[in-house]
């Protein structure tokens, strides 16, 4: 019996395992992966200005008239004057009503009256007649006293005619409903052909030369707000826009649902650039300058739905602090409490910066590569990155 392939067996594994030293012998070490840069951010200082304190709050614009129009007479729509949209002057025509009725009721009224004359005349005439008979002797004074009556009632039922004619002449005019002012249709309500009863809904006016806002203010800081302070006005649905105002109404109760007292501006649009039913910010001058703390906008976002911030200390690393916000007014937030003057906020790149990590300052004129994120949800965060 032969032994070679056992050999051979044992020369191949050991050229085999050779190959794989070799192999192993010439991979490079694996090199430890090095730590994320600190994210570049964009600082702001804390500053203390002199600012007019205010009050505000949110409100919704409100048309400075506006009314409902209805019926005032019964009858069936004939013409509608105006439609949804329609500017119209004070005293046009916006809804006529069958006036077939009330014609024939004002013909009878007017006859009524005619005949309440010619019975006056009659009893007048009577009375005067009765009058020389008595001065002759002829008749008793009780027939004068008689005739006087008689013209007395007829007086009455002529006064009586004549009332009926007006009223009645009132409710033809009433089938023609006119623009109590200068506005627009917003809405008609009722279709040509359909049947009016008095105090039904026929249209809605509204005049938009003026816009009004009614808002709900802390009255411990608006109590005193004069009437003719200064106002102003941010709509939601214009963003970056502010629209001056003035205050024309202070309210002389408090609101018992809200225990906010009511105040009453006047906003200037002169370009109509706002709609009745817009809601906005409106801020109300409360009183002269005092010291205020104030950070750009941008410095803030909201975390658990309360305001935050960033703020950087000396070594560059970020904090996360709540602050109470004043108000925010142009791209600019003042600060009730929670910071001090001279601490640095981040105001750019806060979408990669994390509790209490190191941070890099870029300067202000170099301009970040990525768009700043003043707004960020830190709930989002991963767990791992919350904890850093």
């Amino acid at each position: 019996m032969t032994r070679e392939p056992a050999v051979g067996c044992s020369l191949a594994a050991i050229a085999a395992a050779g190959l794989v030293v070799l192999i192993a012998g010439c991979e490079e070490p694996v090199a430890e992966e090095a730590p994320a840069p600190p994210p570049p951010v964009h600082v702001a200082t804390v500053s203390q200005e002199m600012l007019a304190s205010s009050a505000s709050g949110t409100a919704e614009i409100e048309a400075i008239r506006s009314a409902l129009i209805r019926a005032e007479a019964p009858g069936r729509v004939v013409a509608i004057g105006a439609e949804a949209g329609q500017t119209v002057e004070a005293g046009a025509v916006l809804v006529r009503l069958d006036v077939g009725r009330a014609a024939t009721a004002l013909q009878a009224a007017r006859t009524g009256v005619s005949q309440a004359e010619a019975a006056l005349a009659q009893a007048e005439r009577q009375r005067d007649l009765a009058r020389q008979l008595v001065e002759g002797g002829s008749l008793p004074q009780q027939r004068l006293d008689d005739a006087q009556d008689g013209v007395r009632l007829a007086q009455t039922a002529l006064e009586s005619a004549q009332a009926q004619t007006a009223l009645t002449r009132r409710g033809l005019t009433e089938a023609v409903v006119r623009a109590p002012f200068d506005g627009t249709v917003v809405e008609t309500l009722v279709e040509v052909g359909e049947l009016a009863t008095p105090g039904s809904p026929l249209l809605q006016l509204v005049d938009t030369s003026g816009l009004e806002a009614r808002v709900l203010l802390d009255p411990r800081r608006a109590l005193d707000v004069p009437v003719g302070a200064e106002a102003s006005l941010e709509a939601h649905a214009r963003p970056g826009e502010t629209f001056a105002a003035q205050v024309v109404r202070v309210g002389e109760v408090v609101d018992p649902r809200t225990r906010r007292l009511p105040v009453v501006v006047h906003i200037e649009d002169p370009d109509h650039r706002l709609r009745p039913g817009l809601t906005g910010l409106v801020s109300v001058r409360t009183g002269e300058p005092v010291p205020a703390l104030v950070i750009p906008d941008d410095a803030l976002f909201e975390r658990y739905g309360e305001p935050h911030v960033f703020v950087v200390d000396g070594e560059n690393e970020a904090h996360r602090r709540g602050v109470v916000v004043d108000r925010r007014d142009n791209g600019r937030a003042v600060i009730r409490e929670g910071l001090e003057v001279g601490e640095r906020v981040i105001v750019a790149g806060l979408d990669r910066v994390v509790h209490e990590g190191q941070v890099t300052i870029v300067p202000d004129d170099e301009a970040a590569e990525e768009e700043p994120t003043a707004a960020v949800d830190r709930e989002a965060l991963p767990a791992e990155a919350e904890a850093r």
